[in-house]
């Protein structure tokens, strides 16, 4: 029932890695997995960023006008 509970929780990429990392690894090779982790989350950022801009371009203005006030 634990399981179940915690699949619930969890959304399905988080499932599939469990499964394909729930043996023991070594710390340089979970260096090595955190490296291409965010390697692979940077290039999705770094698409949508690039998508958003070719929508509609960013300026320095937009950025002031974006800012929170401090």
């Amino acid at each position: 029932m634990e399981a179940q509970a915690l699949s619930q929780k969890l959304n399905e990429v988080q499932l599939t890695l469990l499964k394909l990392f729930s043996r023991k690894m070594s710390p340089d090779a979970m260096k090595e997995l955190n490296r291409m982790l965010v390697e692979f989350y940077d290039n999705l950022v770094q698409f949508e960023i690039e998508k958003l801009q070719a929508s509609k371009p960013i300026t320095q203005t937009t950025l002031t006008n974006c800012r929170r006030p401090t």
